[in-house]
Parts: structure tokens; sequence; C-alpha cells
């Protein structure tokens, strides 16, 4: 049992576990004899840990880009998160005023233009199967271009129907963003990089749903909610010519040798009986009691590996939007694999524990505007908008917090498993989410029925989305790291999240209005902490349950679907 996860006692690498510290002594002294220097390592204060996946010989390989160069680019990519972050609530402090506008119900007009969420969920199986078989860049200005477009729209919008027709055209564009820009972490970055960058995202993206709606609020007030669009078309245009020369394209196929986290596929098999001996056997007498010994697969790369041939593309190559196919698999194969995917023990518990956590945020977001404009405190447009600093708060305090402990506590963890990494020490986080988050949304619905002091929800509200940062650094991270290679059908069928989000903000100002903010909380805030405690399972079976789906034909169908 490595620190509480259950060994597997059928396969000799389950996938997702890889050897991250070769260092299985605390004087650094003892290594793990030939994969030190089989393997490629990090470097300073990470010299022990070992990359993976391993990155191939071609300077071509997006893993083998300078640092500087992929920060860059994912510093891009997570402005433009910010932006779309704000383009979906940006409008919501105004949303009394536009209800009288319209001539129609408060319910009616949040319900309506909730079908947006719905529409991104569904979207992103599409978004996806392109993203996987003909690239990450073509899809990403796709999506740019379709919010571009949109938001003229909405700005030129004076009734409902075509405000509603531009946002749900909007909403497509905007589905990228849900499950791209974690893949193209997975595409760049090492397992070890993963957890701050992860972090960085999830920060960009609460900051554009917090800060957007504090900007938002004066910009209704001042000059109308048409120019919330209007901004947004401006920044987009931009930003379509930011992504076109400085985000190329990440997906690279390499050689299957160089994925150490990936197990071993039908492929090879027969590969792996002949090539038993190179299993090592490490004597693990140092480590402690409990552990007699550790098996780690020592990877052999090709003598010829064809990548080392490539020449370096020039800067005017990697402008391309189309660079040709990146996975052979039929566009509809790929279309359905997020539903099939559902069936995995860890993407299902992935689904419910990022899914309906943070479909809470987006539920209280769309209802602030009814709660705080009513008495006891009467918060004009502006004001309600200005209640989002305590989620900017919550969320830059958070991201600063949770990105650098998650690498922290899977490289300390690793260390103390001899080395070994399993991506369940990921699930550690949750004990933040679930006692920070509990008491967030109990405290929220609580203060509100009290009619407690404005500051008082309003404390609770940032807390919200501390709490709940570490829970998506958590499951990102985790399904990352079991599913790497189909990381974006995953992802897609966690974004199936959307649905519930639609439904929850369909009637959730009704619930409130008849049943009470303490009532609705209070029964957000126990299904939140029951989803927490389900991660103490997941992380003591998650390993056998890898185990489990690479094994059983079903899942390997659908893995190789």
């Amino acid at each position: 049992m490595g620190l509480g996860v259950l060994e597997d006692k059928h396969l000799p690498h389950v996938p997702g576990t890889a050897l991250l510290t070769d260092v299985i002594s605390s004087d650094n002294a003892h290594r793990h004899g030939e994969l030190a220097s089989a393997l490629r390592h990090g470097r300073g204060k990470d010299a022990d840990v070992v990359l993976v996946p391993q990155p191939s010989n071609s300077p071509n390989d997006p893993l083998n880009w300078p640092l500087w160069k992929k920060d860059l680019m994912l510093f891009f990519i997570c402005i433009d998160t910010a932006v779309v972050g704000a383009w979906g609530p940006m409008i919501s402090p105004g949303f009394v005023e536009m209800a009288s506008q319209f001539g129609i119900s408060y319910n009616k007009l949040n319900g309506d233009l909730g079908y947006g969420i719905l529409v991104i969920g569904l979207s992103c199986f599409f978004t996806n199967s392109m993203a996987v078989v003909w690239g990450r860049r073509p899809v990403f200005l796709l999506g740019n271009v379709l919010l571009f477009i949109s938001s003229i729209g909405g700005y030129y919008s004076h009734s409902f129907s075509s405000l509603l027709g531009f946002r749900l055209a909007g909403c497509i564009g905007m589905s990228p963003f849900e499950v791209l820009v974690t893949t193209t972490i997975a595409d760049i970055y090492f397992v070890h990089q993963r957890g701050v960058r992860l972090a960085a995202w999830g920060l960009c993206l609460s900051v554009g749903v917090g800060g957007g709606s504090i900007i938002s609020g004066y910009i209704i007030e001042d000059l109308g909610w048409n120019w919330t669009y209007g901004i947004c078309a401006i920044l987009f245009g931009v930003w379509i010519i930011v992504l076109f020369f400085f985000c190329p394209e990440t997906a690279y196929r390499r050689n299957d040798s160089f994925n150490t986290d990936l197990g071993t596929g039908q492929s090879n098999k027969e590969e792996l009986a002949r090539h038993d001996s190179s299993k090592k056997k490490i004597d693990s007498g140092s480590l402690e009691a409990g552990n007699d010994e550790v098996e780690v697969e020592v990877v052999e790369h090709p003598a010829t590996d064809i990548t080392c041939s490539e020449k370096k593309h020039s800067y005017w190559h990697d402008l391309k939007i189309y660079n040709g196919r990146v996975s052979d698999d039929p566009f509809w194969k790929v279309l359905t694999r997020p539903l099939m995917m559902l069936l995995f023990p860890q993407v299902l518990f992935s689904f419910f524990a990022y899914g309906l956590t943070t479909s809470w945020l987006v539920v209280v977001g769309s209802v602030l505007a009814q709660l705080f404009t009513a008495p006891p405190y009467n918060f004009s447009v502006s004001g309600v908008g200005l209640v989002s600093i305590a989620s900017l708060i919550g969320a830059i305090v958070g991201a600063f917090i949770s990105g650098p402990i998650a690498d922290w506590v899977i490289k300390a963890m690793s260390r103390r498993n001899g080395g070994i990494y399993e991506p369940e020490f990921r699930l550690v986080l949750i004990v933040i989410s679930l006692v920070l988050g509990g008491m967030s949304f109990f405290g929220f619905g609580w203060s509100l029925q009290r009619q407690d002091a404005w500051i008082v929800p309003v404390i609770f509200y940032g807390l919200q989305y501390f709490g709940v940062g570490f829970m998506t650094i958590a499951v990102y991270g985790y399904l990352t790291d079991c599913h790497r290679d189909k990381a974006p059908e995953a992802f897609a069928a966690i974004n199936l999240r959307n649905i519930y989000s639609f439904g929850m903000n369909y009637f959730i100002s009704d619930w409130i209005s008849h049943q009470g903010p303490k009532e609705v909380f209070c029964i957000i805030g126990g299904v939140h902490v029951f989803i927490c405690l389900c991660g103490i399972p997941m992380y003591v079976y998650g390993k056998r349950c890898r185990s489990w789906t690479s094994r059983v034909k079903v899942f390997e169908k659908i893995m190789q679907a």
C-alpha cells in the first residue's frame, strides 16, 4: 500500500502510475539504478524528478520547447480565458433592469439565458472532437472568431430574441475554453509542473467571472448593457491576432515508449512478454515498513527514433492554422467517446466532484442581483457587481496557494513512496475544499436568511471561490494524470455538468423565493460535503480502478474506439 493507495495485483504497470523521483532514501544517495541514467530528469531543485512523460528527441516536440515559450503561450491563452469567463455572467448585474426593458420576469430572463450553459455542455463534444482529430490551434481560433461575431451581434441587439440568438452562438465559441486549456497544459508540461499552471488557468477563469461582473456593473449603469458586448468584441478581435501569432499547435505524435505514465497498450503486450527482463525489482529495505519491494518499469527507448531526424520548424511554419490530422481516429468515434468514458469510475467521480461543485458557483452568480437588490441590502447595479470583488480575492488567494501546494504535495508524497507517483496523490487537496467549501455554502445561506450585515454573506461568497478552487485543481490534475492520452474526451465528459448547471439555473430563483436562502444553500453545502467525502474511497481504490479500466475488454474497446 503506497501511502493509503491500495496496490493492484493484476498489472505490472498501472496506467497513470509513474516513477517521478528516483531518490529512495533521505540522504539522496540511493537511486533507482539504471533508471537514473535511462530517463531524463528535471533541473535544479527538481534534479531528482523524472520527467513524465519523457520528451522525445525532436526539437518540434512541445515538451522540448523552452519554458518561457510554454509560459508565454499559456499566459495569452489564460488572458483569453479570463475574457471568455467574463463574457458569460457579465450582464448578470443588469438582469433586473433588462427584465424591465424587455417586459419579462427575472426568472424567465435568467432561465432563457441559461440555455447558453446547455449549449456549452453539448458543443464541448464537437469542439473537443475537432481538437483531437485536427488539432488545438484551429479550434481555439474558431472559438474566438465566434465570440467576436457574437459580441458584435450582442452590441447591436435591441430585442431579447436577437440577444438570445447571438448569445447561444457565442456559447459555442466558449466551449473550447471549457476543455482545451487543460488539455494544452497536459500537452506541453510535465506532471510536476502542471499544478501551478492549472491554478493559473483557474485563477484567470475566476478573475474573468468575478472581475468581469465588477467592471460590467459600472458599464451597464453608465453606458447600458449593450456596451459590455461592444468592449468584448474589441478584446476578442485583438486576441484573434494574438493567438494567431503566439500560440502554435501543441498536439504532437511521439513514440509510445516515451509515455511512461500510460502503461502498456494492447499493441505491445506481446513485446512486454518477450522483454519481461526489463522489469527490475528494487530492494527497498530503507523504505517504510510494510513495503517489501517496489517494482518499476525500465523504459528502453528505440534504437532509432524517427523524431531525431526532424528539422526544427520555422516560426512561419508554426503560423499555419491547420497542420494536418493529429489523430487517425474517425471523428464520429471521438465524438461518442466522452459519453462512454463516463463508465470509468475515475471519470464518473470527477464528473460529480468537479461538475456539481463548480455548478454551484454558476448558480450563485446568477442570483446575486436577486439577493442583493432586495431589502435589506438594496444594492444598485454597480453595487451588485462589486459583490464579485469577494470572489475575485478568493480566487486570487486560492490560486497562489493551491498551485504551488499541488505540485509540492505530489513530489513530497512521491519521495515518501519510494519515488513512485500515483495520480491519487492529487486528491489530497480535496480536504481543504471539504472544510472551507462546506463552511462557505452553509454560512452564505445562513447569513442571508438572518439578514446579517452585507459584509458577512460577501465574505462567505469569496470563501466559496477559495475552497472550490482546490477541488478544481485536484480533479483536473487527477484526470489529466489518469488519462493524459484521452484528456480532451475525459474533460468533455465531465463538462456535461453544464446540463446540470442549466437545470439549476432555470429554477434556482423561484426556489430561493419560496424556501429562502438558508434552506437552499444548506442543501447545496450538504451535497458538496458528501461529494468531498467520496474522495476518500476514490483515493484508496483509485489505482485498482485504473487497473480495472485498462484490462477489462469493454473499457479497452472504449479507449481504442
